[in-house]
């Protein structure tokens, strides 16, 4: 009995309780669970173990405060389910208190490790849990009152097993994992509660890849380690999401349809499940993804529905069945989030690489793409980034990529927002450029790189039509990435095989992948990736003005990015030669300019560049302090400055600020002490430098410049990256294109061979010096002695022919035979003269026997340079004796009378009839290249062989003089060259012209090259100080060129010879004659000669202009791109060529006649337009620079440039010329043919050509006011100078000048209106033209200071505007009736008497006479001087008026000029300081000549002074008899208070037009009294002076000096004048004065009087029946209520 007392079962209660101490009960716990473990033990068979299960939940041991208590206590627990089972040992609340416990004790199982003491005894948990599968329990137990509870804890259990389980734990831990949960989810038998699907998919949406916190981190913190910290977090595997896939792959029958009725419940949104649930509806984060399928594993507030679905697609797609459909109804929800995060989900869906999604459910795929043209710019975004994760995932779905690409491009193409369109630009290159090439495989990733074809072509035109777009950053990106992947998928994958090869490759592969590539019949499928060049140099139309950043990139592009960089890229240089052939040959005209300009570019600022170094230098070595040191550091200043013009500042504030920060940037340069900085740059400063000093400069200048600042040091680092020679010309990649030219005419392949010519031709035009190298001249000379070998074949001769090698060769060699370096070594210099002597013969017999026109001009210039150069500046002598002992034997051969006559007709040699226009050519060359040569006279008082030439030229040819040649050949054995190329040409399908019309344009090229070479070398001479050895040109031989080329132009193109008419009857010969003498003539007005405005009369200038609307576009786009010339070359064209710009429009499709059917010539018009814009801003800074000159050397000076030059120099001075000009166009519609009220009498027809002519007119008015306004800015203050201009322009009669005739210009005053034909046409026209050019220039108005009134008078050009004699009313009034015809003074009024007569005598036939000053407002035509020239009285009168030719600058050449400058002509001032009712009296100069007398001195008593001023200010409004005497009152009152101005608030004459003093001054101190008188519709003012002395003294009294005013300095233009005067500020005027003085702030318009001079043209009240109504009344209503806004 006491024995049973003292052992007590180890099974049963009392044991456990009889333990008195924490180990012992551990101890004890743990014999226990050994026990049960260990053999198979029921309650049957131990009766004592049911008192083990209640002591076991007591809180002694299942709550107890020791942890090791709680987890044996939970180990035993589990034993007992298992002796227990199937029902456990204890009632509900109990057994749910159990799982508590256990599903703590679980939770510590992820913090440890299996080297943990206690892993095991957690292991043991799971392990239960899993074999008996205890979590079932809890199953049943949801089904009984208790349900709730135990769904709560089965959600935890599941939550403590998933999140148990860790990366370090080995793989049996996640393998108990899976089977306890599925165990508990195979139990359901129909219901799965929805929180316990929500642990698995929690699980699930987060991802198979996590970031936790990084340990080393925090310790690296804590421990404030110096240097790179640890990653802050790190990449870790989600056991979690392993363990759930798993479950849901094994249970998937179960739970698939509990899933998809959850997800299908959240995705619509279903009240009562997304109540139960604690998935997210919505996705929190735009993108919730740091890397692909991870998302941050602390925050499941990440995790939500769509991240779900996404995941369950690659465990169990098949659950997804329906709920892709679900998500796809929310592609068209009107609810923003939804359908974005719909777009998003199945984007990532779609575009995933195990999905198969898209295929399956295809019409879910076609309405997703659709939401790229969603309304949302974020949904739109999002399906920029699933699109290109779609074609770089799934590129073997062919045709779905089809579809991508066209919505890829669809968005790029047409998307309205920036971003968007910058992002889809970004990802589509980006894929591109990592993409493989076909049949190219990724080791490293071979599955996450896309093959290069499954990028459509369209897609990259998408993104290469985003380079035209205005944004700067859009166009920027555009281009840099299609150069990228233009380089690595083309260039790099054409010439690989020429890359293994290396320099020594054969020719024949080179050839056989150029034919590949070039060759073929157009090939039959452009490459998608050739036109990127074509692009790239497009894109060099962005200048610096508009877009800095897009130069230097496209700067960038050419020299690191097409062929690669000689740092990055690995290609020789010979793939480098190969690689420019392929990209030459992709370019068309248009790209092939482009480039050309951008290397000029580089050209001009390396050549700025030497000369600053050199000036620099210079400065230096100048004694510091002194006066040449000054002078000399001012000039390389400003030499600094003119580096800085083909440079970009890149400024973000007003283009003042701009401009002080560049002159601070380019003063630190200048004086900087680092001497090296300017050694670097000297280096680079030469086309033939190396890539050593290319990289050199690059790596060393930043660093040299960092201590100047940033600015400076960013200055200085684009200075160099623009002016040194990259990867794409350059000296070594040039010599090798001439090798394998050579080489590929070896092999006969004349194709090939003239390809790499034309690469070295294009270098060579730019930087002579690439094709100079010693190499490179030497094979370039052997090249032309073995293709003028008459060992060659006569196939090959007929490819050489074809393709133009001799002429390529003979033109490089023109070029760059001048820039060859001189050999010091005698040997080498013995074989370079002899080489040159073989070479010299060549030339020699390709211009006297076989050579084409341009091959015979080549090969004199060739010859030309081939004299040694170094005497061209040194020894003038030696130069001309050169020239003479080349040039006249080659002289006297070719005008030889067997080469120099006119061919017959029936001569069937077309190699004998053509001959005559190579001679022409080569005699043209000479006249051009050896003037001293061809000027020579013959021996013994013979007429020199130059002369000869000339006389055949213009007595035989042009005039038909002489009309029996001797045709007979050569004796020097002309018979070789018929053989050589003997073959019969093939009739081209186009007809070209005849050979007596080339004879005829080569015999005007001779006459014109020889008067410009002439007249140059005249001025040259005159310049030295050096009496000139040639004789100046008559002025008769002069005036009978210019007649004779104006008259080809006006008979259409039929030349003057009878004999030679006969042969020029096809419209080829007579459009290529039409050509030839408009832009010859064309020439001949370049400023820089002088002889424009001497022998061009008017009439010779309408005639000129109609050539810019010949019916023929080759002619009018050639005399276009020869304005275009004639506009940016070194001198100021004359404004009456300015006024040209007017005709260079082109017309509409449909309505030719509106624009004289003239060719429309495409992007030639706007080029010409965009020309004449830069041209007019230069002339502009010109004249401010010139204006602020004269100011500074006095009142004399000013004068005189108020009265003579401004007229000649101010842009605004064009509109006169633009006017007459349209005035006698046919095609410019007159009152008769104008719309007017009762337009129902036109048919349709008429009535649309009428439409259009006025839109032709409006058209050709705003193509020069747009450059004349525009370019002003917002702030252009000269639209009230045109808008005066163009009223007095219809005040004045107009001259008919194409009437009269240049040898006898005899102009009658008295009987102007007697021709009632083409006068009475062309007034009747300008009446229009002036409402049109009136209601145009209001267009322009957006603020008052474009009204703005400045003092001044107008004058207009005598030779085209007839004196007025009276005026019966407003000329350009409201209704311009006919009676603005000049009228005889009545005998009551005192009107002005009759001008005497002016006649200019002829002097001799063919010979025009120049205009007189009695017959022009602009005076003498005598060049313009400077303002120190009008002091002097004895300087030549031909001194050139533009300075050198890089500015525009005056030179210091006085001239006398005292004639008055508006003699004959009314110049009305227009001054806002005197009232409309009492205008000045008129004042008459002293220095008037006889001719503007009036022809009676009774009729000049009477007659002292009139002025007409119209009632409404400057500006006359259309206004009824009625409304004027309220407008007049408000106008006097608002300045009646305004005073007299004092002389400190007198203004500043505005930059438009500089004026003198306003004349109301001496008005309002005249003691006259205005008599007022009532004339038609606006009031007269007529005031009576007393006498000339009065007038006189009120005139120097208003005599004012004017305030001064800076210097324009803003504008880049070529060629811009140096600075005005020392001391002056360098900030820019506009054209408006000072805004902050006083008195300019009264003279402004107020509001309300833009509104009424707006409304005033818009909206008459009055209409007269000849009134010039608009289009339709619709219109009327429009333009009224925009002038009233």
């Amino acid at each position: 009995m006491s024995r049973s007392k003292r052992e007590v079962p180890v099974l049963s209660g009392a044991y456990l309780e009889g333990a008195g101490s924490k180990n012992e009960t551990i101890r004890r716990l743990t014999e226990i669970t050994s026990l049960l473990s260990s053999s198979d033990i029921s309650p049957q068979n131990h009766p004592t173990l049911s008192s083990l299960p209640p002591t076991l939940v007591t809180s002694t041991y299942l709550r107890s405060p020791d942890k090791q208590i709680r987890l044996h206590t939970v180990l035993t627990c589990m034993e007992l389910f298992y002796a227990y089972a199937p029902t456990p040992p204890w009632d509900d609340e109990e057994t749910l208190s159990i799982f508590d416990q256990t599903i703590r004790q679980l939770g510590n199982l992820s913090h440890v490790t299996p080297s943990h003491k206690e892993f095991e005894l957690y292991y043991r948990i799971l392990e239960m849990l899993s074999e008996i599968k205890i979590g079932v329990v809890l199953v049943d137990l949801i089904q009984t009152e208790s349900g709730d509870k135990a769904k709560e804890c089965l959600q935890e259990l599941i939550k403590a097993i998933l999140s148990g389980v860790n990366v370090d734990h080995p793989p049996e831990v996640g393998s108990h994992a899976e089977q306890a949960i599925a165990a508990c989810l195979e139990e359901f038998e129909s219901h799965i509660p929805i929180g316990v699907l929500d642990e698995l998919l929690l699980a699930i949406g987060q991802g198979p890849v996590v970031y936790v916190p990084n340990p080393e981190y925090s310790k690296a913190v804590a421990k404030k380690k110096k240097g790179e910290l640890p990653e802050k977090e790190v990449q870790q595997t989600n056991c979690a999401y392993l363990v759930a896939a798993k479950v849901i792959r094994k249970t998937e029958d179960k739970i698939s349809s509990p899933i998809a009725g959850l997800l299908n419940g959240l995705l619509g949104g279903e009240e009562n499940v997304v109540k139960e649930t604690c998935i997210p509806c919505f996705d929190s984060e735009e993108w919730g993804v740091k890397k692909k399928g991870t998302i941050v594993a602390t925050s499941k507030e990440d995790v939500n529905v769509y991240s779900i679905v996404y995941e369950l697609h690659r465990i169990a797609p098949n659950i997804l069945t329906t709920v892709i459909g679900t998500v796809a109804s929310s592609l068209v929800s009107g609810d923003v989030g939804a359908r974005g995060q719909a777009t998003k989900l199945l984007g990532r869906l779609f575009g995933a690489r195990t999905s198969d999604v898209a295929r399956r459910f295809a019409p879910c795929f076609r309405e997703w793409l659709r939401r790229s043209n969603d309304t949302d710019p974020e949904v739109r975004e999002t399906m920029v980034k699933c699109l290109v994760n779609f074609l770089a995932n799934k590129h073997a779905e062919t045709d779905l990529c089809e579809l991508v690409n066209e919505s890829l491009a669809k968005i790029i193409e047409d998307d309205p927002v920036l971003d968007i369109r910058i992002l889809a630009i970004h990802q589509v290159c980006d894929l591109v450029h990592n993409a493989t090439f076909d049949g190219e495989s990724d080791d490293n990733n071979r599955q996450s790189t896309p093959p290069i074809s499954i990028i459509s072509a369209d897609l990259l035109l998408a993104v290469g039509k985003r380079v035209e777009s205005k944004n700067k950053a859009e166009h920027k990106d555009a281009i840099t990435g299609l150069a990228q992947i233009y380089h690595r998928h083309y260039i790099r994958r054409k010439l690989a095989e020429i890359q293994e090869g290396g320099d020594d490759i054969n020719i024949g592969e080179i050839l056989e992948t150029l034919h590949a590539e070039c060759v073929g019949k157009k090939k039959k499928k452009q490459d998608k990736f050739a036109w990127i060049p074509q692009k790239v140099f497009d894109c060099v139309c962005y200048q610096d003005a508009a877009d800095p950043e897009m130069r230097n990139r496209i700067f960038q592009i050419v020299d690191d990015v097409l062929l690669g960089s000689s740092k990055s890229s690995s290609l020789s240089q010979t793939s480098r030669a190969v690689g420019l052939a392929m990209i030459l040959h992709s370019l068309n005209d248009n790209a092939k300019k482009w480039m050309a300009a951008l290397f000029v570019q580089r050209a001009n600022l390396q050549r700025a560049l030497g000369l600053y170094l050199d000036a620099r230098l210079k400065a230096k070595e100048c004694e510091p302090g002194s006066a040449e040191a000054f002078t000399a550091d001012a000039e390389a200043m400003e030499k600094l400055e003119r580096v800085a013009d083909f440079t970009a500042f890149i400024g973000s504030g007003s283009s003042s600020a701009n401009e002080e920060v560049k002159y601070a940037v380019l003063k630190k340069f200048h004086t900087a002490k680092d001497k090296h900085i300017f050694r670097v740059l000297s280096t680079i400063a030469s086309p033939t430098h190396s890539p050593n000093a290319r990289a050199r400069a690059f790596d060393e200048l930043p660093k040299r410049t960092q201590s100047l600042g940033n600015e400076t040091s960013s200055w200085t680092k684009s200075l160099a990256k623009r002016c040194a020679m990259g990867s794409f010309f350059n000296t070594g990649i040039i010599e090798h294109c001439i090798i394998l030219s050579q080489e590929s005419f070896e092999a006969g392949d004349c194709e090939m061979s003239a390809l790499f010519l034309e690469c070295v031709k294009t270098a060579s035009s730019v930087f002579p010096a690439l094709a100079a190298s010693k190499e490179g001249f030497n094979h370039l000379a052997e090249f032309f002695e073995s293709s003028r070998n008459t060992s060659v074949k006569q196939s090959t001769k007929k490819d050489m022919e074809k393709f133009g090698l001799v002429t390529s060769i003979s033109d490089i060699l023109a070029k760059a035979a001048s820039s060859r370096p001189a050999s010091e070594d005698v040997t080498t210099h013995s074989q370079a003269v002899q080489s040159t002597e073989t070479l010299r013969a060549q030339l020699l017999r390709l211009c006297t026997r076989d050579g084409s026109p341009e091959q015979a001009k080549n090969s004199v210039h060739a010859i030309s340079s081939l004299i040694n150069p170094q005497t061209k500046s040194k020894d003038l002598s030696a130069r001309i004796r050169k020239e003479k002992e080349e040039f006249l034997p080659l002289l006297k051969a070719l005008v030889n009378p067997s080469r120099l006559f006119i061919p017959d007709d029936d001569d069937s040699n077309h190699k004998h009839k053509s001959r005559i226009v190579s001679v022409l050519s080569a005699i043209a060359a000479i006249s051009e290249c050896a003037p001293y040569a061809f000027n020579a006279p013959g021996e013994g008082g013979k007429k020199g062989w130059g002369q000869r030439a000339i006389d055949f030229a213009l007595g035989a040819v042009l005039l038909g003089r002489r009309q029996s040649f001797s045709a007979s050949m050569d004796v020097d054995g002309d018979s070789e060259s018929e053989n050589e190329d003997g073959s019969p040409q093939k009739k081209s399908k186009k007809r070209e012209a005849s050979v007596h019309s080339k004879m005829i344009c080569g015999a005007i090229e001779v006459l014109v090259s020889h008067i410009k070479s002439t007249v140059i070398k005249l001025k040259v001479d005159g310049t030295s100080s050096k009496k000139s050895l040639l004789e100046p040109l008559s002025a008769t031989y002069l005036a009978e060129i210019f007649e004779v080329l104006a008259k080809i132009i006006e008979d259409g193109g039929v030349p003057l010879s009878s004999v030679n008419g006969r042969y020029c009857k096809t419209e080829e010969d007579r459009a290529e004659l039409r050509r030839c003498a408009a832009v010859n003539l064309i020439k001949l007005c370049d400023s820089g000669l002088g002889l424009e405005t001497k022998y061009l009369s008017p009439r010779m200038w309408h005639v000129l202009s109609s050539s810019l609307l010949d019916r023929d576009s080759t002619v009018r786009g050639a005399v276009m791109e020869e304005l275009s010339t004639l506009y940016s070359g070194k001198f100021m064209p004359s404004l009456r060529f300015v006024a040209l710009i007017t005709l260079c429009v082109d017309g509409e499709p449909g309505h030719p006649a509106a624009n004289a059917r003239a060719a429309n010539v495409g992007r030639r018009s706007a080029s010409t337009k965009a020309i004449a814009t830069t041209c007019i801003k230069g002339i502009r800074t010109a004249f401010q620079n010139y204006q602020a000159q004269s100011r500074s050397l006095g009142r004399d000076a000013e004068k005189t440039f108020e009265n003579k030059i401004k007229m000649k120099m101010m842009p605004e001075y064009a509109l006169p010329y633009a006017l007459h000009l349209l005035a006698f166009r046919h095609e410019t519609p007159g009152a008769a043919g104008a719309l007017n009220a009762d337009d129902s009498l036109l048919d349709e027809d008429e009535l649309a050509d009428a439409e259009a002519s006025q839109r032709m007119l409006k058209k050709r008015l705003k193509s020069l006011f747009d450059p004349l306004i525009k370019s002003l800015g917002d702030g252009a203050d000269n639209i009230s100078f045109l808008l005066r201009m163009v009223e007095l322009i219809g005040k004045h009669p107009l001259i008919d000048v194409k009437s009269s005739s240049d040898s006898s210009l005899e102009i009658d005053l008295d009987e102007v209106s007697v021709n009632e034909g083409e006068v009475n046409e062309a007034s009747a026209r300008m009446q229009v033209i002036c409402q049109f050019a009136r209601e145009s220039l209001l267009s322009y108005v957006k603020n008052d200071v474009n009204l703005s009134v400045f003092p001044g008078g107008i004058a207009l050009p005598g030779d085209l505007f007839a004196p007025r004699l009276r005026t019966s009313q407003s000329p350009i009034n409201d209704d311009f009736s006919e009676d603005q015809s000049v009228e005889p003074p009545k005998k009551s009024e005192k009107a002005a008497p009759k001008p005497k007569k002016t006649t200019v005598r002829k002097k001799k036939a063919r010979s025009p006479a120049p205009p007189q000053d009695d017959d022009s407002v602009f005076g003498s035509d005598e060049e313009l001087l400077s303002p120190k020239a009008s002091l002097s009285k004895d300087k030549d009168e031909d001194s050139s008026v533009f300075g050198d030719e890089h500015s525009f600058s005056p030179p210091a050449s006085p001239v006398a000029d005292t004639q008055e400058f508006d003699k004959g002509l009314d110049i009305s001032p227009i001054s806002n300081a005197q009232s409309p009712a009492k205008p000045a009296p008129r004042e008459t100069k002293k220095g008037s000549s006889k001719a503007s007398k009036p022809s009676s001195q009774k009729a000049e008593k009477k007659r002292k002074s009139i002025e007409v001023h119209t009632a409404v200010q400057e500006f006359p409004s259309p206004l009824s008899h009625e409304e004027e005497p309220s407008l007049l009152s408000s106008q006097e009152s608002s300045k009646k208070p305004s005073g007299r101005r004092s002389k400190k608030n007198k203004p500043s004459p505005p930059a438009a037009a500089s004026s003198n003093k306003s004349k109301s001054t001496s008005s309002r101190k005249s003691k006259a009294t205005p008599v007022s008188i009532e004339s038609g519709k606006a009031m007269i003012n007529i005031t009576n002076s007393d006498n000339k002395s009065k007038s006189a003294k009120k005139k120097k009294k208003a005599l004012k000096k004017p305030a001064s005013q800076s210097t324009d300095d803003e504008f880049d233009f070529p060629h811009s004048p140096p600075k005005a005067a020392a001391g002056r500020s360098r900030k820019s005027p506009s054209l408006s004065s000072d805004k902050s003085t006083p008195a300019r702030k009264k003279r402004a318009p107020a509001k309300s009087q833009v509104g009424q001079a707006k409304k005033a043209v818009a909206s008459p009240a009055t209409t007269s029946p000849t009134e010039l109504s608009p289009v339709s009344s619709s219109r009327t209503s429009r333009r009224n209520t925009r002038a009233r806004a």
